[in-house]
């Protein structure tokens, strides 16, 4: 996975060596972070022999490289499994940038769905405690205050999204209200910010609205929508009506939520023996079939699979084989593109 992110050293947080405020250089678009990002950071160096060489300085260009890499993925991999098993697993990788990983994952989250922001939201009231003090949630909050205006070049709507995250926060009794007057305010959109996550907060009818912040889309979790996938494949080997079961997927109004679909699929159909195998497969093939789920989200679904094939085992100690049967299926029906390939 490529990082592209620059982060500069600030006083204010001397506990890490991750700050969080991406520099867009005047370059950048839709899902970019700027001139160089990751690539700078890896290949930076300062010449020995300048007179103004300093050695803390090149460590601090390469443990801002180790700690970057496994911050992304670590949010990537909850928005894509939805498992606080993996964050707890891969907080290990991180060090102490724990405000920094608050931050991204606010940052990333913007620039997604509502579903996501959903998640991030819960994921800071699972991590409050343990491991996450109130004090670091309130860090990585700050951090994304003094970094909107950069935040804002790709995600125009980035105040008001960090308002209703931080209204939230405090509803869900992880950040205190206190923190809306002790934050610092490095630039007007972190003004506009605090000023309409204090309105939220004191609005009528707070918590319900707060509970539901992010609309009816985040409502439905990515716990529940997972069940109800396992619920349409398992009627569907009761009943094998193919049509019904196409039509629940499409009910479940969550186009977002498809690659999900395809990965619950052939991991269902790893677990079941070769007829219910097949019958399953040619579900997937009219979800093919009838355009509901787009190519990218068989392949997405199907590279997931194969990129957690050693978990799979636990069910399935065949996986590895089955999964390149499924696969080379997925080809001839055409779910899945010829030049296909399982990493």
């Amino acid at each position: 996975m490529d990082i592209k992110q620059n982060n500069q050293k600030r006083d204010r947080q001397p506990r890490s060596v991750i700050s969080g405020s991406p520099k867009k250089g005047g370059a950048g678009g839709k899902g970019t972070w700027g001139v160089g990002g990751w690539d700078d950071l890896k290949t930076v160096r300062t010449d020995e022999n300048d007179p103004n060489y300093n050695s803390d300085d090149e460590n601090l260009v390469f443990q801002k490289t180790d700690i970057v890499s496994p911050v992304d993925s670590v949010i990537r991999e909850y928005f894509e499994g939805g498992e606080l098993e993996d964050v707890m697993r891969g907080l290990g990788a991180i060090g102490d940038a724990h405000s920094y990983f608050v931050k991204k994952a606010l940052v990333l989250a913007m620039d997604r769905q509502a579903y996501e922001r959903e998640m991030v939201s819960k994921l800071l009231s699972k991590l409050y405690n343990a491991p996450f003090t109130s004090q670091v949630i309130q860090d990585g909050f700050q951090e994304a205050l003094d970094s909107l205006p950069d935040i804002s070049l790709d995600v125009p709507e980035a105040p008001e999204l960090l308002a209703k995250f931080i209204a939230r926060a405090i509803l869900d009794e992880v950040v205190p209200p206190i923190f809306l007057k002790n934050a610092k305010i490095e630039n007007p959109a972190a003004e506009s910010t605090l000023n309409l996550a204090h309105a939220l907060s004191n609005d009528n009818f707070r918590s319900e609205k707060l509970a539901h912040v992010w609309g009816p889309g985040a409502e439905t979790s990515v716990k529940r929508l997972k069940e109800e996938v396992r619920t349409v494949f398992r009627e569907f080997l009761t009943s094998r009506d193919t049509n019904e079961a196409v039509k629940s997927i499409g009910e479940l109004n969550a186009t977002h939520f498809h690659f999900h679909v395809i990965r619950i699929g052939i991991q269902m159909a790893l677990t079941h023996n070769d007829e219910e195998r097949k019958a399953i497969l040619s579900l997937i093939k009219s979800l093919k079939d009838v355009g509901l789920v787009s190519e990218s989200n068989f392949v997405r679904g199907a590279k997931i699979c194969a990129q957690s094939v050693e978990d799979l085992k636990l069910d399935a100690p065949n996986a590895p084989e089955l999964l390149k049967e499924i696969f080379e299926q997925g080809k001839k029906d055409n779910w899945l593109p010829s030049d296909f390939v399982a990493e």
